[in-house]
């Protein structure tokens, strides 16, 4: 590290000239203190953080952003991501046009990021002193795990009720004992293992993925979805309007259109569950900035704040001493609902999103 840096901009031009420096030389060093003041002004005043919108910018708003504003004086301006941040991330690295200086990732996208050759994500340096207390996977060296979303079935009260409600993927495949509109995500990532699921493949040994038979189980299923749904709020709108009956959501998401007032329950059977986590490109300006924002969302306290708005479980289980008992049942991780859930495959994915994601578009669209 230079001494410029060294000396965090209080580099002058009378220590310069105390030095011995010409004034030629002066100057020519001149613009290079001012632009690294420039860059340190930007670090302390702003942290631009993406995350998936919705209540996730809500939830963790009040979480996170403003807490951690009102802490440091860091003022955190929240954008979105676009469905697939990867390519978003290779070309900010690539270019060095920084959009963002954290963003919100599964661990799937780290394994992609981490097979293209190059480095694209910076270590996030997170310690925290009760790691027994973080659901396993949450932190890693480049990924700081704050809540727990699902993937699960989501429907409508007012078309099905008791014991006449859908449990499962077998049931949403059942289309002569549950009749109805349906509506399933248009990705390959979760729509395979659903397939699979309805097939009979015991959730605790989907992996690696039976593609074919996924295909052919989705083949059966086709003439019946009126609707393939490309985005959480698109899912919501579509429980909430009534459009479908029945629909593969975000439980996050139904549960946004639940507390709205929309006749609509979760069923947890079969679901899949994965870890959204804080990143950090690779070559960030406002890296250190960055490392202090996410070591502040570690806090139990915190993450707890953001299960008001947000249907999520937070990662760090002493959060629960903090949230409501009635809320806590919503939630992913809730003790009813996480063994009812299969972990989403981050290696598998990593490896094969890209082929996949062709083969399945093809398939859509055939």
């Amino acid at each position: 590290m230079s001494k410029l840096t060294e000396n965090k901009g209080q580099y002058t031009r009378r220590d310069a000239l105390k030095l011995g420096l010409s004034a030629a030389a002066v100057a020519s060093v001149a613009p290079l203190l001012m632009s690294s003041r420039t860059a340190q002004a930007a670090e302390v005043t702003t942290l631009t953080v993406a995350d998936v919108g919705g209540p996730y910018g809500t939830g963790f708003s009040k979480a996170f952003y403003k807490p951690f504003e009102e802490a440091t004086g860091i003022k955190i301006i929240n954008t979105v991501l676009g469905p697939d941040p990867v390519p978003q991330f290779q070309m900010m690295v690539d270019t060095k046009n920084y959009l963002f200086d954290v963003a919100l990732l599964n661990p799937e996208h780290l394994v992609r990021l981490n097979k293209l050759g190059k480095p694209y994500l910076e270590d996030i340096n997170v310690t925290v002193p009760d790691p027994e207390n973080y659901v396993k996977g949450s932190i890693t060296k480049q990924f700081g795990g704050v809540s727990i979303f699902a993937l699960a079935l989501g429907y409508r009260l007012d078309a099905f009720s008791g014991d006449k409600a859908p449990k499962n993927w077998v049931d949403f495949w059942n289309t002569e004992k549950f009749k109805g509109r349906r509506g399933l995500w248009r990705s390959p990532i979760c729509t395979l293992e659903v397939a699979l699921m309805a097939d009979g493949v015991d959730p605790k040994h989907l992996y690696p993925l039976d593609v074919d038979r996924a295909f052919r189980s989705l083949d059966k299923i086709r003439k019946s979805i009126d609707v393939w749904w490309t985005g959480g709020a698109q899912a919501t709108q579509l429980l909430q309007s009534g459009e479908l009956d029945m629909l593969s959501i975000w439980s996050s998401r139904a549960q946004t259109a639940i507390d709205a007032g929309t006749p609509a329950a979760i069923a947890w059977d079969q679901g899949l569950y994965n870890i959204d986590g804080f990143t950090i490109p690779h070559g960030s300006p406002k890296v250190e900035a960055a490392r202090k924002f996410i070591q502040f969302c570690m806090d139990a306290k915190r993450q707890s704040v953001f299960t008001e708005d947000l249907a999520c479980g937070p990662t760090n289980v002493k959060a629960y001493d903090f949230i409501d008992k009635k809320k806590a049942t919503l939630l992913p991780t809730a003790p009813d609902h996480i063994g009812q859930l299969a972990l989403l495959g981050a290696d598998y994915w990593g490896e094969n999103q890209l082929a996949l994601t062709e083969r399945f578009e093809k398939w859509v669209m055939s």
